[in-house]
């Protein structure tokens, strides 16, 4: 006798399935930021921004604009990092909420695979 499928254990196996996927989401979003926080990137560079302060600002002496330069590269790679910071946290979080959704619904359709299979 064939056994019968019910909406009920469909319903499980998809939020299973959907719980996969935010947990590897998760784990790629945490290995990203992780990178970024160790090594945060900037698309400033000196040799970009000295120019334009120049042109912007022309009575500001070479050492004003350097330090205007600095000042802008290193807040640039600060908010990088307090990005890379939040997006870590945010894998960390999709990571431990998939797995007891996943490991609740995974025994729930595994229980009633093992009723409706008996039966």
């Amino acid at each position: 006798m064939q056994r019968r499928i019910y909406a009920r254990e469909i319903y499980f196996y998809v939020v299973c399935l959907v719980a996969l996927i935010i947990f590897i989401i998760g784990l790629v979003n945490l290995y990203e930021s992780a990178i970024n926080y160790a090594k945060p990137t900037t698309y400033q560079s000196r040799a970009s921004m000295v120019p334009m302060y120049k042109e912007q600002y022309p009575d500001l002496s070479q050492q004003e604009i350097d330090k205007l330069v600095e000042e802008e590269i290193s807040a640039s790679l600060k908010m990088e990092k307090d990005m890379a910071f939040k997006g870590i946290f945010r894998g960390v979080l999709l990571v431990v909420i998939s797995i007891p959704i996943f490991l609740f619904h995974w025994k729930k359709a595994q229980d009633l695979w093992n009723i409706k299979g008996e039966g």
